[in-house]
């Protein structure tokens, strides 16, 4: 049976965006800084078609999250900034989060479903305890304003138990397994 994989990065004070996000600012002001870690990492250049790049204790984790994966949901404001290629099929579901899960699972087929989040949409998910694996990756940057993840997430809502935890430059990874 497939799982639902939240992969996100936030801030050390919880958030995935800065504020003021915008079709011209998608992360928000500051979000870009959130990120540092991963534009020079080999894996990421190779995402865009560049060579070359840093192979670091983050390049495993990347590695590891994009292992397995046959679908993606993203929120609007995750998308609104991707440019369409060729090779890429996008649906837009606005009949509710159970909906784009049991699609994007169909999708899928037999392999695992990215959350790719931003937070609104992460949240949602996490509230109705539909996110089977969190792995979080935490920058050593304090944004203070913007979307803040586990916002609206009960106490109690989600149990965790930590599978790893990775420190690297710039970054520390934990991942949890969701119950």
């Amino acid at each position: 049976m497939s799982k639902l994989r939240l992969t996100i990065t936030m801030s050390l004070d919880g958030y995935a965006s800065g504020p003021e996000q915008s079709e011209e600012n998608p992360l928000g002001v500051g979000g870009t800084e959130l990120h540092e870690w991963f534009f020079p990492l080999k894996e990421f250049r190779e995402m865009h078609g560049d060579e070359g790049g840093e192979v670091n204790a983050s390049s495993a984790v990347v590695e590891e999250r994009r292992a397995h994966i046959g679908a993606t949901i993203m929120g609007r404001n995750m998308f609104e900034p991707l440019e369409m290629d060729g090779g890429t099929t996008f649906y837009f579901v606005s009949d509710g989060i159970e909906s784009a899960l049991a699609q994007a699972k169909d999708a899928a087929g037999a392999q695992d479903v990215w959350l790719a989040g931003g937070a609104s949409v992460a949240n949602q998910y996490l509230a109705a305890r539909l996110v089977d694996e969190i792995d979080i990756s935490i920058a050593p940057v304090i944004m203070g304003a913007g979307e803040r993840l586990f916002d609206g997430v009960r106490h109690g809502a989600v149990g965790l138990k930590q599978m790893r935890a990775v420190g690297a430059p710039g970054v520390t990874h934990i991942k949890y397994d969701v119950s």
